[in-house]
């Protein structure tokens, strides 16, 4: 009988830690651009977070969990003249860094 509980608990476990590693792998991570008047710029953001160039913003991508879904969402207003990641070549490489990183990449294109 023991030896049935236990198993059972074991199957509960090993249950509960595959949902849980179900939810983390499909985290969304929103990447935006916003305009900080005391830089004059336009920068990277992920929720509060702000980054002022792409290297920051790998860095965090880096530490974020492999099945993730990055979404780039820039909106459709720009300040200046070249939005952020506004390139096809940049785009691009920015895309294959994310898919690198196992994670799934899909893009709202702005305008």
């Amino acid at each position: 009988m023991k030896k049935i509980v236990l198993l059972c608990l074991s199957l509960l476990v090993i249950a509960a830690d595959s949902v849980y590693a179900q939810q983390i792998a499909n985290e969304k991570i929103v990447i935006g651009v916003v305009w900080v008047p005391a830089l004059n710029s336009e920068v990277y953001a992920v929720d509060e977070q702000r980054f002022n160039n792409l290297d920051l913003l790998k860095i965090f991508l880096q530490k974020q969990h492999a099945g993730s879904v990055v979404v780039w969402d820039p909106g459709c207003v720009r300040i200046g003249d070249k939005p952020l990641l506004s390139d096809a070549t940049e785009l691009d490489e920015f895309k294959r860094f994310v898919e690198k990183m196992r994670m799934k990449f899909v893009e709202f294109p702005s305008g």
